[in-house]
């Protein structure tokens, strides 16, 4: 009898719940990396042989389920088309996913500014009327954190065309971006977002990159102390607070309030259970949250695209990024050290970045007008990824000399190199004292050279390094330069 029952068990689970089984990202209105090898993986009984088929190929794909249920292959897609295809996935039981296309695949991620949706953005309902782009499919990975690495994303999380309606509670950044792509390409394109502000890089990095780091495994020590002061710092908390009503919270009961800012939490929940979904790249804005330990930020952001791109198992993709906008932090100096680290983060290889002095808000930390970044995030993927001839970056600092009582700094992305204006605002200069004046500056041969009648044996400069909308020197696209110092000083504050 035990044995008849455990039969009907199995046979009724089959029925109700299929033995094949795909996960949440593999759906009706999905699109696939054109002119790829792209994987596909799921569940199934125990040694299950699998079949595939797709309808723009001939062949069968053929694969069986290993002893613990789990399968993957490879297919191959033809170049990118309008035309909606079907996928039939067969065991006992057979899934049929329609309305599938082939295009560009592209993944978004990053913090509050990545996540602000298109119902907040300036002029929110026109825009949102005319976002009918039945060939974008969207794809927003929904908010979930995990101690451990998942197999699938969070419930809710599905494809769907880019309508008015769908694109309402959908990454602003991220759709611009898209339709950019779509405008420029003509091919269909897929993006898959996944935001939470208020994080930091550390939640999104896997924590075997954080662990083993010298500089990264301080994060875990700062949380577990946190977790160690927090009972009593709450009560100290408290005690204050009646006294003081407007005390800030400590940072212990602050953060751990926030265990979605605990390191790998995120990565584990909304990243990890992408791969090894097939993509042809990622786009990443992020970096607020990140400020009070800035020093820390380049080693984090390479654990993070190392990390990625090495359990994601898809090669090396490009990672593409803005530099952090402009906003009137009370710490200017460390945002400026992490617009210093993102520069510095362009040593990983395949990547490019644009900075976005120009289009902040030194009174909104969450512009609404977000049509610069997506174009200016897009931009880069078409002139790196697929060859276009856009400028898409300002002058980057690269190297500097000192020539008696200038300094000369040259830059790449310069060509036309030039300042609004009369003269070019928010430079600096300093001596060996450390003490920086505001210079003059003019342009030689694409070159900038520094001066200051106050500083005769000048060592150092620095270009909008303080809380600022008014660096004014762009190249020929008229995009902005990055904000730079030349010198590695601590502790110097430039109001």
């Amino acid at each position: 009898m035990k044995i008849l029952f455990k039969i009907v068990f199995f046979l009724l689970c089959n029925y109700i719940y299929g033995a094949v089984q795909l996960p949440l990202l593999f759906s009706d209105n999905m699109v696939l990396q054109q002119n790829s090898k792209v994987n596909f993986w799921g569940k199934a009984l125990s040694n299950e042989k699998i079949r595939i088929n797709v309808d723009w190929q001939k062949n069968e794909y053929t694969t069986n389920a290993d002893s613990q249920g789990n399968w993957q292959i490879s297919i191959v897609t033809t170049k990118a088309s309008f035309k909606e295809h079907t996928i039939s996935i067969k065991g006992t039981n057979e899934i049929v996913l329609h309305n599938v296309l082939l295009g560009e695949v592209w993944f978004s991620c990053g913090q509050s500014n990545m996540e602000l949706v298109m119902r907040k953005v300036k002029d929110a309902d026109q825009e949102m009327k005319e976002a009918d782009y039945p060939n974008i499919r969207l794809f927003n990975v929904k908010k979930k954190k995990a101690d451990d690495p998942q197999t699938d994303i969070p419930e809710g999380s599905k494809w769907e065309p880019c309508s008015p309606q769908s694109v309402k509670e959908f990454s602003a950044m991220s759709y611009y971006f898209a339709r950019k792509m779509q405008q420029e390409l003509d091919v269909p394109i897929g993006i898959i977002t996944a935001n939470w502000g208020g994080t930091g890089a550390e939640c999104w990095t896997p924590s075997e990159k954080m662990k083993g780091n010298p500089v990264l495994k301080n994060i875990y020590s700062r949380w577990n102390q946190w977790e160690i002061d927090k009972v009593k710092d709450s009560i100290a908390f408290v005690e204050v607070k009646g006294l003081n009503p407007k005390q800030e919270e400590p940072r212990s009961v602050y953060m751990t309030k926030r265990q979605h800012r605990r390191p790998a939490v995120l990565y584990n929940a909304m990243v990890a259970p992408l791969m090894p979904f097939t993509i042809k790249g990622v786009i990443w804005y992020q970096g607020t949250s990140n400020r009070e330990w800035a020093n820390e930020y380049l080693e984090q952001m390479k654990a993070l695209i190392y990390g990625w791109r090495e359990n994601w198992k898809v090669g090396d993709f490009p990672f593409y990024f803005l530099q952090l906008t402009a906003y009137k932090y009370s710490d200017s100096n460390l945002a400026a050290i992490i617009r210093e680290n993102q520069l510095k983060t362009l040593e990983v290889p395949n990547t490019a970045m644009c900075p976005t002095m120009d289009i902040g808000d030194l009174n909104e930390l969450h512009v609404t007008y977000k049509l610069p970044y997506g174009v200016r995030l897009a931009n880069i993927a078409l002139a790196n990824s697929y060859h276009k001839k856009i400028d898409f970056c300002g002058p980057l600092f690269q190297q500097f000399q000192i020539k008696g009582d200038k300094i000369e700094i040259t830059f790449s992305f310069n060509k036309n190199l030039h300042f609004t204006g009369e003269k070019l605002n928010d430079i600096f200069i300093a001596g060996k004292d450390k003490k920086f004046v505001k210079a003059v500056a003019s342009i030689e041969n694409n070159k900038l050279i520094v001066f200051s009648p106050d500083v005769r044996e000048p060592v150092a400069v620095r270009y909008a390094w303080n809380n600022t909308r008014e660096a004014n020197l762009l190249n020929e696209a008229n995009l902005p330069a990055s904000p730079f110092r030349t010198d590695s000083w601590e502790n110097i504050i430039i109001e």
